[in-house]
């Protein structure tokens, strides 16, 4: 597993540990997972993964991190259906997967298409061994052209186009999903006493929440703060 990987991602079993205690929430014990998804009325079914997606995930959020105290944001006790909406009060701080300071994320989530392959012949994978008629399901991007998908048990990592791109290798299982919009989510613990979804785009349209800013790889900072590296 890449250095890479690890850095994006953090800790896989604190994200493990925190999905089996959420699963009432609708979220599941392997990385990434399938679930209904329902939006404008029709249901579909996704995959959820515990991060977000990009060698410089985005956005940096910044909910007041320059003032003590909290604010008040709206968000749902679920993402698969929008229909429950709640009040969810949060610490102020830098909302990121690289954030430093504290805030009120349990953890991250991307929503996207379902990829899953089977293998046609017996290959290796990067270090994986593939045999004939194994699947990797739950495919979702990662970054720098790197996948992650479930192999049996276990989430294994290697370069996208090894399967996407490899039909005498790996059969797509299903349709492509092109009109499919990926979706950004943060899992937040409120002070009221529950934990509530709020999509990241949401988030930003909130009073007073503004959009910090990356300083470079596994770094980032406040609005207004001048950004280094050429980010």
């Amino acid at each position: 597993m890449s250095v890479l990987f690890v850095l994006m991602f953090g800790s896989l079993s604190g994200a493990i540990n925190a999905q089996t205690a959420q699963e009432d929430a609708g979220l599941s014990k392997i990385l990434n997972y399938k679930l209904p998804v329902t939006r404008n009325g029709i249901t579909i079914t996704k995959v959820a993964a515990p991060f977000w997606q990009s060698e410089y995930p985005g956005p940096v959020i910044d909910v007041s991190s320059k003032k003590s105290g909290k604010t008040i944001v709206q968000a749902y006790q679920s993402l698969r259906k929008l229909d429950a909406p709640v009040a969810c009060t949060v610490k102020n701080g830098i909302y990121h997967p690289w954030s430093k300071t504290q805030n009120s994320v349990i953890n991250y989530y991307t929503i996207t298409s379902v990829e899953d392959y089977r293998a046609r012949k017996t290959v290796k994978l990067e270090q994986y061994s593939i045999s004939e008629g194994d699947s990797i399901t739950n495919v979702v991007y990662a970054s720098e052209g790197l996948c992650i998908g479930n192999l049996k048990d276990r989430q294994i990592e290697f370069r996208c186009s090894d399967v996407d791109e490899n039909p005498q290798e790996f059969q797509r299982l299903g349709e492509a999903d092109k009109a499919s919009r990926l979706e950004q989510w943060l899992y937040l613990k409120c002070k009221e006493g529950y934990d509530a979804f709020i999509q990241d785009s949401t988030l930003l349209k909130t009073k007073g929440v503004k959009q910090g800013v990356i300083f470079k790889y596994g770094e980032v900072g406040p609005h207004g703060t001048k950004k280094a590296g050429g980010y």
